[in-house]
């Protein structure tokens, strides 16, 4: 393995709005009870897992990518994605850097770095990248459940509820 600085400037890019948010973290960030460890420890494991294949593995498109028409789809794949994943961040932090802002949607911020290093591991066939990145996604979305869960416990047990209440009083 080699380093990599097709794969370096793109992880650079991404990973430049995940540590301004470190310095900058929400206000309205609840005290919440440690997520569990082993989602924590494996999306550890994911996220580094990625962020090191990426700068080291997947080369240029003569060694990493079929073929230069492949090579030249991931790269607008990679600006598009960059250019998204930027656009988010800095409507987070127009709309007040709310802590709920980032969890409290379907799919947290921090998958799309992951779902595009799954995108990097399928187009330069490195199986690697796609281990790592399935891990990383699937317990960003884990933990990021929890942490939705947590931060609404009663709600979504009553909307549930009322739903059947409503359905059985309406006889249908």
């Amino acid at each position: 393995m080699k380093f990599s600085i097709i794969g370096f400037i793109p992880t650079l890019l991404l990973l430049i709005p995940v540590i301004f948010a470190c310095f900058k973290m929400p206000a309205d960030k609840p005290e919440l009870e440690d997520e569990n460890i082993i989602v924590f420890i494996a999306k550890c494991v994911g996220r580094f897992g990625c962020i090191g294949y990426m700068c080291l593995a997947i080369g240029d498109y003569k060694v990493g990518f079929s073929s230069k028409l492949l090579f030249i789809i991931w790269v607008v794949v990679a600006l598009l994605v960059i250019a998204l994943y930027w656009v988010l961040w800095i409507r987070h932090y127009k709309n007040g850097n709310h802590f709920e802002d980032i969890y409290g949607t379907g799919i947290p911020l921090f998958i799309i770095p992951a779902a595009f290093v799954l995108v990097t591991g399928i187009f330069s066939m490195n199986f690697m990248l796609i281990i790592f990145s399935v891990l990383d996604i699937v317990c960003e979305y884990c933990s990021a459940y929890g942490v939705r869960k947590r931060l609404h416990p009663a709600k979504t047990e009553e909307s549930s509820d009322d739903a059947e209440t409503k359905e059985n009083e309406d006889g249908e």
